[in-house]
């Protein structure tokens, strides 16, 4: 995100991740599909795909510098989260997944963010290594879809952006192999600092490009 954020500009750059993470998420779901905890996905999609489209028609009426600034102090307010009472409470209930679903996907989807919004409650859940990266991709699936069909329809998904989403998308299909492999090797800490790390780094990027 930060990346083509800097190369397309916002407007361009979410719609893209968009239609990469979705194909991504097909592939990450489909390898780890044992692992998934599906109680979770099915709250969290509950909350999630109603507000997903409400904020995905606020994010097209949103000017793109508040996007990428706001995208950026996101990244790096969730990372503090994580390590507050909240964020390391390992008690949260499968219904209130439904209000997880519900606040990320509205902020997910009005800032174009897939997928780290999520990172902090599904590390709190207690998911890591594959279980995490299957769950979280198969809840993504859910909640990105409507989110292209209002993308198309205001004209932010034309063909540029999804030709590069679609390449995106197949670099993500051998990413996934490539990360199982690690998250079958890494230990639960070292995987929530990996995690933790690529938020860190992509907030302090959007704040300061």
């Amino acid at each position: 995100m930060p990346a083509l954020v800097l190369v397309f500009g916002p407007k361009e750059a979410i719609p893209i991740v968009s239609v990469a993470a979705l194909l991504a998420a097909i592939s990450r779901t489909g390898l780890n599909w044992r692992e998934i905890s599906w109680p979770v996905v099915k709250w969290h999609t509950f909350g999630a795909l109603p507000v997903s489209i409400l904020a995905s028609f606020l994010f097209v009426i949103t000017p793109p510098t508040f996007i990428t600034r706001a995208l950026g102090v996101l990244l790096l307010v969730f990372v503090v989260f994580r390590h507050t009472h909240w964020g390391r409470e390992r008690n949260l209930g499968l219904r209130k997944f439904a209000l997880v679903g519900a606040g990320t996907s509205f902020v997910g989807g009005f800032l174009g963010v897939p997928g780290p919004l999520r990172a902090p409650f599904f590390l709190a859940y207690g998911l890591t290594g594959m279980a995490y990266v299957g769950t979280s991709s198969a809840a993504m699936l859910f909640a990105q879809t409507p989110k292209l069909f209002v993308y198309r329809g205001n004209e932010l998904l034309g063909t540029e952006a999804l030709a590069v989403g679609l390449a995106l998308g197949v670099m993500g299909f051998i990413a996934s192999y490539i990360g199982q492999w690690i998250a079958k090797r890494a230990s639960a800490r070292l995987f929530q600092y990996l995690v933790e790390g690529l938020l860190i780094g992509g907030g302090v990027l959007l704040l300061f490009a």
